[in-house]
């Protein structure tokens, strides 16, 4: 079962910057929608929000910055995580742009290979490039994000196992007879 596009917004809303009065207050209702949609996701979820339940907007947006920003083990760039600071991550930074403007993404404040662009555009994107991109480029970026946030002590790590579980569910174990191959994370990306 693929997820549906709200369940990858919902994610993205719990990985985007709490912002006073923005998305930190949209955290409860993105709990509880994940929750709703996909019910193994709750001990996860709760996880999340007994961590940062009691925090005010302030206290929250210095967590979510002490946790992701300026520290290049726990950063929410999947290029970054993948391939530092070099042309390998810029050009995986223009394809996922134009795969962004393709379906319908729009980009905000962060870089196209924040997972927050690349959650959206996982739920939106043709299932062959849904799944090459889910199973791929994310899912190792997300392992490495979680190992420095388990041993960081992180609430994020449980939004972080239930990112894990929906890229999960875009694998492709087996195509039906005769189907094409599922591509490749780097033939997507390189078109």
């Amino acid at each position: 079962m693929r997820p549906s596009p709200e369940v990858h917004d919902a994610l993205a809303c719990l990985l985007s910057y709490p912002c006073e009065g923005g998305t930190g207050m949209l955290y409860p209702a993105a709990t509880e929608r994940l929750s709703r949609a996909l019910p193994e996701l709750a001990d996860d979820l709760r996880v999340f929000t007994a961590g940062v339940s009691g925090l005010d907007a302030g206290q929250l947006e210095e967590l979510y910055t002490r946790t992701f920003d300026n520290v290049a083990d726990r950063s929410l760039e999947i290029g970054w995580q993948l391939f530092g600071e070099n042309y390998a991550r810029g050009a995986l930074m223009v394809r996922l742009r134009v795969l962004l403007r393709e379906n319908g993404v729009p980009e905000h404040t962060e870089l196209p290979d924040h997972l927050t662009h690349v959650l959206s555009l996982v739920g939106r994107a043709p299932a062959p490039l849904a799944s090459a991109l889910a199973c791929g480029h994310a899912t190792q970026a997300v392992d490495k994000v979680l190992a420095a946030l388990r041993s960081y002590g992180s609430p994020w790590v449980g939004v972080l196992e239930a990112t894990r579980k929906v890229l999960g569910m875009h694998r492709v174990d087996d195509p039906p007879r005769g189907a094409p191959p599922v591509p490749s994370v780097a033939s997507e990306l390189a078109r």
